[in-house]
């Protein structure tokens, strides 16, 4: 089985991105209570650090590939999550901006549009805008006030 740091080496040489130009990644076997129970991947700020879920679905299965780094969609997945995580880290918190990333990160990497792993990426897209739209509406109270 890969290391977590090899699994990682491979995608971003998908990405074309030497490690040094990524902030510091931390391994997590489980999300923290205060992240959604399906996270793959999160950022913190000030230091900038992208943190990397190792026991998701995805990161297992890039894990386990025989020979390393042979299974593509967990390494294009991956990949795609990283460019998703390092928006944030240069832009903000505006999850339209990060999932727009990776879902061009996807395309860029082959993944076509009516691929499942396209697909899932989208539609936790809609979530997560739907997500912070009602967050935003609820920070600005009842209309008229």
């Amino acid at each position: 089985m890969a290391t977590a740091a090899a699994v990682v080496a491979c995608a971003l040489v998908l990405l074309g991105r030497p490690l040094h130009t990524m902030p510091p990644m931390v391994f997590l076997e489980q999300p923290p209570p205060d992240t959604p129970r399906n996270a793959e991947a999160f950022v913190t700020r000030n230091p900038d650090t992208i943190y990397l879920i190792t026991s998701s679905a995805v990161f297992r299965a890039a894990r386990a590939a025989q020979p390393e780094c042979s299974d593509r969609q967990s390494q294009v997945k991956l990949a795609s999550i990283l460019a998703h995580e390092l928006w944030h880290v240069v832009n903000g918190s505006d999850e339209e901006g990060a999932y727009t990333a990776q879902l061009v990160t996807l395309a860029w990497l082959g993944v076509h549009s009516n691929d499942p792993v396209y697909d899932g990426v989208h539609r936790s897209m809609m979530v997560a805008m739907e997500q912070q739209k009602a967050r935003r509406d609820s920070r600005r109270g009842p209309r008229g006030q």
